[in-house]
């Protein structure tokens, strides 16, 4: 494609996405969410207008996103803690000075801008609103990554709601951070974006994750290296690689925490082939790309080797954890902070993954991903808005034709219980594959019981309690534990705990995730079905051979506007309120359980093996405490175990999973019941006024068809041809 006629293909998108707005907002005959169509174009518009190359960084909770956004920026940008406390994106671009941007949902009023200045009146710069009060502009006189860090850590960071909760009403306030940054890193035409992480607690947050993506033209998805072969997201990507065509790259952080013989971006062994095995479950294209990385190595590497930090700070540092030899050779060098930068990055295997991505980005046809995104949109959305409108039209055009919609209406409405019955038995079987019983001769225990069968005392002892009593034994970890109240011990436990559950978890969510991958599919062909009779109401035929749109049925099944993307809103984790099960986020809510444990000990001997022997009784007591049965913490209050958490959580998970299913299912037979019994109450007028009605959808159905076809040429023209400039 010539670079000129790329210039009017995008002028042209700019003006079909401003008339698809003008149909939603002021056309009597648009069927549909309004809100959700006006925000989901205003979306497509912006982006296409400045033009920016998103590159995604997708992941769970915990699982290092941030910490290697920063490695990419060359400094802690970014606060590498972070939960998602409201349900922001982070698009992070080239600018000439460090600012920040907050986009708001509604106008900050005087105490919340207030509240915010106050809490950044520490830091160098000045903040400022837009006219309208609904964009907040922090302008930094300093280039100084810390100083964007800080002013972030009130607004996104874990302990924002407690630390901050003046705060509590702006942050409920931001759709979304713009950071700009004076980084050579980031090129005009790229936009990083950081997203919540798509299992957070939060289903409000998953739907903007999954929306951006869908807008999106390269995803990074982090992977935690200790759990490859349990990546929940993998239906979704086969959606984005397959059917969005998008490019994504496979990232295993914390590869440190791994053995040398466990690194192997071929896939013959470790992580990588448990994620291979996981591609080929799940039909994912076998050229996808997988590195491993150690964010926090190549971090700190930076920041080391531009002084940002001190050598002793990194030596101190116990995520690092360097061998004696390394130290030694260090402390020997003529440039200690060099050589220990050196030592880090090549650690870090960040180089590796720095240029495929830079080389990938220099060779891509970036400004037609960008126009080829927004095309395929206007296609999308041209479609799903026509087809209401084309059956009234042909009503219109041939009257005759209520004759035969009266009499397929029996036929059609056959077809539609029929999908019914089909769509109850799928998740008859998911039902019962979550909360137990049998089908089809073949009995399932339910996921709360497969979770219980793993926490037998055996096992709790073989996996949690030895392993805390040998890391006592290691060194002087048991002193140190002593002189530090007993910290650490319960450090360890909490980490050991986590561990043991994670591994349960590990294995339980690749059954559900099979479930849900099973139900989804068997529910798409259905939904498929459907559409594909809503589309030909009028033309008996048809209906006979209504089958599922492939080029809708596997990214968008909408209902006039009305529905909503099937793998997405029935993703691995829709409820709204659930244990994120990873990392030390099961850790952090156990603690109060320990805080006895330094009564108990500071009555024992001081001989190492009489210590061992006494303690051993109580981390018992504290592990079955955490695990099974539960506790009080300092003011009496109980808390519960993780037993009740993980159940609470199975329970709303496949509840979720369940609801949102049959309410797509739902959606899409009522919408076309609806339509039917509409469209015959209405013969009469429709035959009265068939001339009028002809004279006015005509040119709406002519227009969407030119939207349509001639955004979905321009898909072809951008995706598949380098720009030529002449």
């Amino acid at each position: 494609m010539k670079f000129s006629d790329l210039e009017e293909n995008r002028r042209w998108i700019l003006e079909s996405l401003g008339r698809l707005e003008g149909f939603v907002l002021n056309d009597t005959d648009f069927r549909g969410n309004k809100q959700h169509e006006t925000k989901a174009i205003a979306y497509q518009n912006r982006f296409l207008e400045d033009g920016k190359y998103r590159v995604v960084f997708l992941g769970t909770f915990n699982v290092g996103k941030s910490t290697a956004i920063n490695a990419f920026l060359g400094g802690g940008y970014l606060p590498m803690d972070v939960e998602e406390c409201t349900s922001q994106l982070t698009f992070i671009q080239r600018g000439e000075h460090l600012e920040l941007v907050l986009a708001l949902s509604s106008s900050v009023s005087d105490n919340e801008l207030d509240a915010l200045r106050r809490s950044l009146k520490e830091l160098p710069g000045e903040i400022t609103r837009s006219t309208d009060g609904r964009e907040l502009r922090v302008q930094f006189t300093t280039d100084d990554p810390d100083a964007m860090r800080m002013s972030l850590e009130p607004l996104v960071t874990v302990m924002a709601d407690e630390d901050y909760p003046h705060l509590a009403p702006l942050r409920e306030k931001i759709e979304e951070l713009n950071l700009f940054l004076p980084s050579g890193v980031l090129e005009e035409d790229i936009a990083f974006v950081d997203t919540p992480g798509v299992h957070s607690v939060s289903e409000t947050r998953q739907d903007i994750t999954y929306g951006i993506i869908e807008r999106s033209h390269l995803v990074i998805s982090f992977v935690d290296s200790g759990f490859a072969g349990n990546i929940h997201d993998l239906n979704f990507i086969k959606r984005i690689i397959k059917w969005r065509g998008r490019r994504v790259f496979f990232v295993l952080n914390k590869a440190d925490k791994l053995e040398s013989d466990e690194i192997d971006v071929r896939g013959a062994r470790g992580p990588s082939r448990s994620l291979i095995e996981a591609f080929e479950r799940h039909d994912i294209p076998e050229d996808s790309e997988i590195f491993f990385l150690s964010g926090y190595r190549a971090l700190r590497a930076q920041q080391l080797e531009r002084g940002q930090i001190a050598l002793e700070e990194v030596l101190d540092d116990n995520k690092i954890s360097l061998p004696t030899s390394v130290v030694d050779r260090i402390e020997d060098s003529e440039d200690p902070a060099r050589d220990l930068s050196a030592y880090l990055m090549g650690q870090s295997r960040f180089p590796h993954l720095k240029e495929r991505l830079l080389d990938y980005l220099l060779n891509e046809n970036k400004a037609g991903a960008v126009l080829g995104t927004a095309a395929r949109f206007v296609a999308e959305r041209a479609d799903d808005f026509v087809s209401s409108l084309e059956n009234e039209l042909n009503l219109a055009k041939d009257p005759t034709k209520f004759d035969e919609l009266r009499a397929n209406r029996e036929q059609l409405m056959a077809r539609l219980n029929v999908i019914r019955a089909n769509a109850d038995r799928v998740l008859n079987v998911y039902n019962v594959q979550s909360k137990g019983g049998e089908v089809d001769g073949q009995p399932h225990p339910g996921y709360e019981a497969m979770f219980r069968e793993n926490l037998t005392p055996e096992k709790i002892q073989e996996e949690v309690i030895q392993p805390v009593i040998t890391w006592l034994r290691t060194g002087s970890n048991l002193k140190d534990a002593q002189r530090q109240k007993f910290a650490p011990l319960s450090a360890q436990m909490e980490h050991q705990v986590d561990e043991f559950v994670s591994g349960i978890m590990a294995g339980l969510n690749e059954t559900i995730d099979k479930a849900e991958a099973e139900a989804r599919d068997a529910i798409t062909e259905q939904l498929g079905q459907v559409r594909g009779l809503r589309m030909h109401l009028t033309e008996p035929g048809k209906l006979d051979v209504a089958g599922i749109d492939t080029s809708m049925a596997g990214s968008y099944i909408a209902f006039g506007g009305l529905g909503a993307a099937v793998g997405a809103a029935t993703g691995a984790l829709v409820g709204t309120s659930v244990v994120p099960l990873l990392g030390t986020a099961i850790g952090a809510g156990i603690g109060g359980l320990l805080g006895a444990i330094g009564g108990f000990v500071t009555r024992l001997a001081r001989s190492e093996e009489r210590w061992l022997k006494k303690l051993e009784p109580v981390i018992h007591d504290n592990v079955m405490n955490m695990l099974i049965h539960g506790g009080k913490d300092k003011q009496g209050n109980r808390i519960a175990p993780l037993l009740e958490s993980v159940v609470d959580y199975l329970k709303r998970r496949a509840d979720a999973f369940y609801e949102a299913v049959q309410g797509e299912v739902d959606n899409a037979i009522n919408s076309v019941q609806s339509e039917v019994d509409s469209l015959l109450s209405r013969e009469e007028e429709i035959r009265n006024e068939s001339e009028a009605i002809i004279a006015r959808l005509g040119p709406k159905v002519s227009l969407l068809h030119e939207l349509r076809d001639g955004a979905a040429e321009i898909v072809e023209l951008a995706t598949n041809r380098e720009v030529v400039r002449v």
